[in-house]
């Protein structure tokens, strides 16, 4: 499996997934932030995870990922990005078919209103409501990108 977690920080999630991929699988830990991104890097240094964890520094305007990826992971970022229908349109480019977003938003930053307004922009691009899991404090979804 190709994963992206996006809003990457330190790697909290990054690592965890790169346990998770198999050995040819790869994790794709993007951020804005160059100083994250390093924190990453020196977590993994010299261990079987250096190999599987692929550090992306993104731009204001564009996550600029290419590859294509069987799973996004956005953890509490999503309401810090002023053009979300840009990423989430940009975030589709690089969905393989069936491919898989999992969105968590804080409670505390992100009302219903708001969170359902965003789930109508990702319906609207063309991705599937599939779960909506329980999460402490926060507000998730699961979509999938049917190419049809």
């Amino acid at each position: 499996m190709t994963v992206c977690d996006l809003g990457c920080g330190p790697g909290f999630f990054s690592l965890e997934m790169a346990q998770l991929v198999s050995a040819s699988g790869k994790v794709i830990a993007v951020d804005m932030q160059e100083v994250m991104l390093d924190r990453i890097m020196k977590k993994v240094a010299g261990t079987k995870l250096e190999q599987r964890i692929v550090l992306h520094q993104c731009e204001d305007k564009n996550v600029g990922v290419t590859e294509k990826v069987d799973f996004v992971l956005a953890f509490y970022m999503i309401h810090e990005v002023p053009d979300q229908e840009t990423l989430f349109n940009e975030l589709i480019s690089i969905l393989k078919p069936n491919g898989l977003i999992f969105i968590i938003e804080p409670k505390f930053h992100v009302s219903k209103q708001s969170f359902n307004q965003m789930i109508a922009k990702l319906e609207a691009i063309g991705l599937k409501i599939i779960e909506r899991p329980k999460v402490f404090f926060s507000r998730a979804i699961v979509l999938k990108y049917i190419d049809n």
